[in-house]
């Protein structure tokens, strides 16, 4: 990446673990409704499942890089040793994708804390799996947070090697 940033390698390390939370806890999300299939068959479920719906949108909040999840943190180091290595476009980039991944992400936000009973209400039954996956994203989701809140310590730790 950046070279002449002795931050670029950390940097991108934290990117890499922070996204690979979020990823796990939005994929939890998804095990944990195997039956929504599409975004109108998450509607209403912010009032039925609300720490399932909340660890969604912590997890899409992550993705568009909104603080205080952990890959803001990311997002906002590995841009930062892009411009302090000399490759301000790199910096660029990691800002417009942001900004573009936000129509992606936060279109489900809405649907899912909207009025209305979801899509296939009266379908099967989740499987007992669907609470563990329930578990793990909310664990996963408040890890994305606390890793993001802890940064500046973790940082400051890195810093004094």
């Amino acid at each position: 990446m950046a070279g002449r940033s002795d931050l670029a390698l950390p940097s991108l390390l934290l990117y890499l673990t922070a996204y690979t939370v979020t990823n796990l806890a939005a994929f939890a999300v998804t095990c944990a409704l195997p039956q929504r299939r599409t975004l109108g068959s998450y509607r209403g479920l912010g009032t039925r499942r609300p720490l399932l719906i909340a660890a969604l949108v912590v997890a899409l909040l992550g993705f568009v890089g909104t603080p205080p999840t952990a890959v803001f943190v990311g997002k906002l180091t590995t841009a930062t040793a892009a411009w302090d290595g000399g490759h301000p476009w790199l910096a660029i980039a990691v800002l417009l994708n942001s900004v573009l991944s936000l129509f992606y992400y936060l279109r489900w936000i809405a649907p899912a804390y909207g009025r209305g009973d979801p899509e296939g209400n009266g379908g099967p039954r989740a499987p007992r799996s669907a609470s563990a996956s329930s578990a793990t994203a909310v664990v996963l989701a408040t890890s994305t947070l606390v890793l993001g809140a802890g940064a500046g310590l973790g940082w400051d730790l890195l810093a004094l090697r």
